[in-house]
């Protein structure tokens, strides 16, 4: 991750709490429901991160995720299943031919 990068993501997290509702797409009990479970996780992952460094580097990367969720409302996989959806949903359905079948077998 570069300087750029960290400079891009914290402003983000400005903006996002600056103007939560134009970022927000998390309900008020998801938040809580992340943060608590974010908090939990991170602090499980970096007291873990020695004796099972794996497994305590996803848990505090996972929980930091959560509790980036919690923190600002925002959760960007949301974001893109939302998108993918409205992408994938047609605006019309034309029927040019129809086929009536009689007898199957």
């Amino acid at each position: 991750m570069t300087n750029q990068d960290f400079n891009t993501a914290v402003n983000n997290v400005k903006e996002a709490w600056k103007y939560p509702e134009l970022f927000e797409n998390v309900s008020k009990s998801e938040r809580w429901l992340s943060g608590a479970a974010g908090t939990y996780l991170l602090f499980k992952g970096i007291t873990s991160i020695f004796s099972h460094p794996v497994i305590g580097l996803t848990g505090a990367a996972i929980g930091a995720g959560l509790l980036y969720r919690g923190i600002t409302g925002y959760c960007p996989m949301r974001d893109l299943a939302e998108q993918r959806k409205e992408d994938i949903a047609p605006d019309e359905v034309v029927i040019t031919e129809t086929y009536v079948v009689d007898d199957l077998g």
